[in-house]
């Protein structure tokens, strides 16, 4: 079904997001919080110090859109 595993990923992670807030009624700033650290954990165990710090520049320099969704809390 998708070509690219990331695709796969994110999509896998997306709808457990939407299930967290939608049928637990969790709020956002909880679960991307977790998110988030979930995501720096990862970095920081596998990642030199420099590339860290790189991915951590990269994450705040980046823009991103929200979702156009009708409920995020």
């Amino acid at each position: 079904m998708y070509n690219d595993p990331l695709d796969k990923i994110y999509n896998d992670l997306y709808e457990h997001t939407m299930h967290l807030l939608e049928e637990h009624d969790l709020p956002v700033e909880a679960v991307a919080g977790s998110l988030m650290a979930i995501a720096m954990r990862l970095y920081k165990s596998s990642l030199s110090e420099k590339n860290f710090n790189k991915i951590k520049e990269v994450i705040l320099d980046t823009d991103v859109e929200p979702y156009k969704k009708p409920r995020l809390h």
